[in-house]
C-alpha cells in the first residue's frame, strides 16, 4: 500500500457498531470504531470500484452500501430476497471481490461490553466513559502511529450522526492534538503512547461525511467482519480481508501489533 520513505496523506474513515453506552442491560456484545484507513491520493481508484459495482446490480447511485440492509435483506437491499440463492451468493461474492481490489487497509478499535463494564464500572460508576471516547482515542492514535512510520499524515473522517455525537468526536480529537491520550500513564505506557506535539503534528483535521461517501461506505462494509470475526472464527468477509493483506495487522510486523494494529479491547476482563 505505501511506497517507502515517501511521504503519505492518509485518510482514515471511521463507522460505528452498536450502542456506544457502556449499559449493563445492552445485549450487543460489542461496541466497535473503525473502517478503513487509506491514501488520499487513492480514493478516485475506490469511488469507481464501487461505482462500477452498483453499476453492474443496477443499484442507484444515491443507494449506500449499507451492510446491515444487504446482509438482512432488507429496506433498499431487499430485493435480494427475491433473487434465486445462487445470484445472492453472485452478489455477495462480487461484492467482496470488489472490497478486495480496493487500496485499502481496514482498522478497528472493538470493545467487548462485558469487559469493559467489568474493568470500569464498578471503579467509576456513572462516570465511566461512554466507549466511543475509548475506541476513537485507541484507533486514532494507532493510525498515528502507522502514518509516522511513513513520515506522513492521517486526516480524521466520521459519519455524521447527529450535533452532540458530532461535536463530542471532534472534542476527542481536538483533545488528542492538545492534551495527548487520556488514559491512565501507568497503564497506556506499554503501549508506547504518542505525545500532544507527536498528535498535533500527525492528525491534520477531522470532518464529516455522510453515507453518501463512498468511501464511507466502505468502512460500514469492512468494519463489521473485523468486529464479528470474535463470534464467527470463519466469517468469510473476514478471511477474504485476511487472505488480501487488507488487513492493518498484514502490514506490520509482529511486534508492532500490539500498538498499531486492530484492537480488541477488554476482552482480558470476561
Amino acid at each position: 500500500m505505501v511506497t517507502e520513505n515517501v511521504p503519505i496523506e492518509f485518510a482514515l474513515y471511521l463507522d460505528d457498531s452498536g450502542s456506544r453506552k457502556p449499559n449493563p442491560k445492552d445485549p450487543a456484545p460489542f461496541f466497535a470504531l473503525g473502517g478503513v484507513l487509506i491514501q488520499r491520493s487513492n480514493e478516485s481508484i475506490i469511488e469507481n470500484l464501487l461505482k462500477d459495482f452498483k453499476t453492474r446490480w443496477n443499484i442507484p447511485e444515491d443507494t449506500p452500501l449499507h451492510g446491515n440492509e444487504i446482509r438482512a435483506r432488507k429496506k433498499k437491499f431487499a430485493w435480494l430476497e427475491k433473487l434465486s440463492q445462487q445470484e445472492q451468493e453472485r452478489f455477495l461474492e462480487d461484492l467482496t471481490s470488489t472490497i478486495v481490489q480496493c487500496p485499502i487497509l481496514a482498522h478497528a478499535c472493538v470493545v467487548s461490553r462485558q469487559g469493559y463494564l467489568n474493568r470500569y464500572l464498578e471503579m467509576y460508576g456513572q462516570n465511566t466513559w461512554e466507549m466511543m471516547k475509548s475506541a476513537f482515542c485507541i484507533v486514532v492514535e494507532r493510525a498515528a502511529k502507522y502514518a509516522a512510520l511513513h513520515n506522513g499524515t492521517v486526516m480524521v473522517y466520521f459519519e455524521a450522526a447527529g450535533k452532540k455525537e458530532d461535536r463530542l468526536l471532534k472534542q476527542y480529537f481536538q483533545e488528542l492534538r492538545s492534551q495527548g491520550n487520556p488514559f491512565d500513564s501507568s497503564r497506556s505506557e506499554k503501549y508506547s503512547p504518542l505525545s500532544e506535539e507527536h498528535f498535533s503534528r500527525l492528525l491534520r483535521g477531522i470532518d464529516s461525511k455522510t453515507k453518501q461517501s463512498l468511501v464511507m461506505q466502505l468502512a460500514d462494509l469492512c468494519l463489521y467482519p473485523v468486529v464479528y470475526i470474535k463470534q464467527y472464527p470463519n466469517y468469510r468477509p473476514f478471511l477474504a480481508l485476511q487472505e488480501a493483506n487488507l488487513l492493518i495487522d498484514c502490514c506490520l510486523e509482529p511486534s508492532q501489533i500490539p500498538t498499531l494494529g486492530i484492537k480488541y479491547y477488554c476482552f482480558d476482563n470476561l
